[in-house]
């Protein structure tokens, strides 16, 4: 029996059970070893990215969160001083007119023993002002207007402080009719409203609800200007934001020919491409790792068919342009 490897004819050596479970020759053996091998060191590499922003992302809302607790702690002290301040003023005039109620009494009393009056329209005007101010206290008039303006600016800060604490919004996209999106536009709407990061949030709607990347990142905008979705119809009926691309064909169906590369092609390369219905946001990835291609190139092509540029006509490279990724053979 040969070698399973494409296009190879040298007898068969022993199974890669780390790769791609075939009967392969020793040479062929080495070579999907060095792929294995790479392919995992990525994984690691990019999963230690990741872990890294998370824990820098975690280590800030630490911070934040302890920063948020402080403030609100100050802010409920500077309440308590201010409710504080008022009752001792609403005591001190409380005894002030208990004395005065009691000297207009006596004097009321002497009136009526001695058949005198004593009293004048001075006195009546200090009792109407004295009942006047009791309805409608200056201090708490005042109060009513300072709890108003710290309330306003209380809740603008919170406002900013939660923003920036939790640096989240939550998806819209759990139910239909928000910002005048419907069912006819036709994306999923089975989304749980979990909370997303600002970057984050515009490549949920494009992977997820299946939007097209200019519509969702007009959805994302409004999301993060604070725009409410019952109020704000940011789509008509008539666009079109489903992404009816979503699913696609690998391009790459020639084996001899990549968009004008020719000499450079390779068989790790995995060329013919088969695959079909892949999504078009794995593509990127798909170029990379799968066939084998330098960044550059596999996003070269990507953003080609992000645009609806890429045909199979189309010129991308030149024919010696090399696209594969370095590649060491070991004898």
């Amino acid at each position: 029996m040969t070698c399973q490897h494409p296009g190879c004819s040298f007898g068969i050596f022993s199974s890669c059970i780390n790769h791609c479970m075939q009967n392969v020759c020793l040479e062929h053996l080495i070579e999907h070893g060095d792929i294995f091998i790479s392919d995992f060191t990525g994984l690691l590499n990019r999963l230690d990215k990741s872990t890294c922003i998370v824990m820098k992302e975690t280590n800030i809302a630490a911070k934040q969160i302890v920063q948020r607790r402080e403030y609100e702690i100050e802010r409920i002290n500077r309440m308590y001083d201010e409710e504080q301040k008022g009752i001792r003023k609403r005591l001190a005039f409380a005894e002030t007119a208990n004395t005065f109620l009691k000297d207009k009494q006596d004097k009321l009393i002497i009136c009526k023993q001695k058949n005198e009056c004593h009293l004048s329209q001075h006195d009546i005007e200090q009792l109407k002002l004295y009942a006047t101010v009791i309805r409608n206290p200056p201090e708490e008039k005042q109060a009513k207007e300072e709890k108003t303006i710290i309330n306003v600016d209380t809740l603008n800060e919170s406002n900013t402080m939660r923003k920036n604490f939790l640096g989240t919004y939550s998806c819209p996209l759990f139910r239909p009719n928000v910002f005048g999106i419907t069912i006819e536009h036709k994306i999923r709407f089975n989304c749980d409203g979990s909370s997303f990061l600002k970057c984050h949030l515009a490549s949920h709607f494009e992977n997820y609800h299946r939007m097209l990347p200019e519509y969702a990142q007009r959805l994302k905008n409004a999301i993060v200007n604070g725009q409410l979705p019952d109020e704000v119809k940011l789509f008509s009926d008539d666009e079109i934001i489903f992404n009816k691309e979503y699913l696609i064909d690998c391009p790459l169906t020639d084996g001899t020919n990549v968009f004008g590369a020719q000499s450079s092609l390779s068989k790790l390369m995995h060329l013919p491409c088969t695959k079909k219905q892949l999504l078009l946001t794995s593509m990127l990835n798909h170029f990379h790792c799968y066939h084998r291609m330098k960044y550059s190139v596999a996003k070269t092509i990507y953003t080609a068919m992000k645009t609806k540029s890429l045909t199979s006509d189309s010129v991308l490279f030149e024919p010696n342009e090399r696209i594969a990724k370095n590649l060491s053979k070991k004898r």
